[in-house]
């Protein structure tokens, strides 16, 4: 069965830059947008505060979008080339953004990727803290709320299923991070080579699950992270969703222990 964020008809990138090759952009920064009007325009001038000239961010857009965010980001991109702006219609799901973008800073040459979302829920004061981790050579730099260092704000039922998600996949799947649901990573192209030609299944966010599980055995490293939480619940059917995959991935190490 065809794994969401997987595409079809791309062509792999033959594209190796070197830590002195000043050719390709240095760090991609994927960020989906939707309806973002009030704040898009601050966010962008904080990333952006946070890059250097060879670094790129890559807004994804798609018909989640229904206000004046798309024409702001345009208005932005015009004045400074950092700033990419991509339209991506197909896009069925969040996932689909995030490997949308993930695929535009692969073919741009980029040497590592980060992810993070479009609101204020992953402050951007703390990207210098995963290029700092990409420096000391980690293959994977995973955001985590529960590290020390770390901090949650929002609903505490948000919270619980968090870290109730998190001990429950750490326990199924043998994997040993203090965060296994969060987003707001970092990943060195090869890493993340990795990740989009295997793909995974999830339609929701519990594919941030599936890429923790997936880099496992790479050298990742956990970064403290400040967390906002956009007050939006979980609904049953995402819920749903994330036990059945996790029951596959567990069935699948069952399999691979041998």
């Amino acid at each position: 069965m065809n794994r969401s964020g997987e595409q079809a008809d791309m062509e792999p990138v033959d594209i190796d830059p070197g830590p002195g090759d000043i050719s390709f952009p240095r760090l991609g920064v994927v960020i989906p947008f939707a309806n973002e009007e009030d704040t898009i325009e601050e966010f962008l001038r904080l990333v952006t505060d946070q890059l250097v000239e060879r670094d790129r961010v890559y807004c994804i857009f798609d018909h989640a979008c229904r206000d004046t965010s798309l024409e702001r980001a345009k208005k932005m991109c015009a004045s400074d080339p950092r700033i990419v702006v991509v339209w991506a219609p197909e896009n069925r799901c969040v996932v689909d953004a995030y490997f949308r973008g993930y695929r535009e800073a692969l073919g741009a040459g980029c040497r590592w990727i980060l992810e993070m979302d479009g609101g204020f829920s992953h402050p951007p004061a703390h990207i210098p803290r995963f290029i700092e981790a990409m420096e000391r050579e980690a293959d994977f730099a995973a955001g985590s709320r529960f590290s020390p260092g770390g901090s949650y704000s929002g609903r505490r039922s948000r919270y619980l299923i968090s870290r109730g998600g998190t001990i429950l996949a750490n326990l199924l799947l043998g994997t040993r991070m203090r965060d296994m649901t969060s987003g707001f990573e970092c990943f060195t192209r090869r890493a993340l080579e990795e990740v989009v030609s295997r793909g995974v299944r999830s339609r929701g966010h519990f594919f941030q699950t599936e890429i923790r599980y997936m880099l496992r055995g790479w050298n990742w490293v956990e970064i403290p992270i400040r967390y906002r939480n956009p007050s939006r619940s979980v609904g049953r059917a995402s819920l749903f969703e994330a036990f059945r995959i996790l029951w596959a991935l567990r069935l699948e190490s069952g399999r691979e222990r041998p």
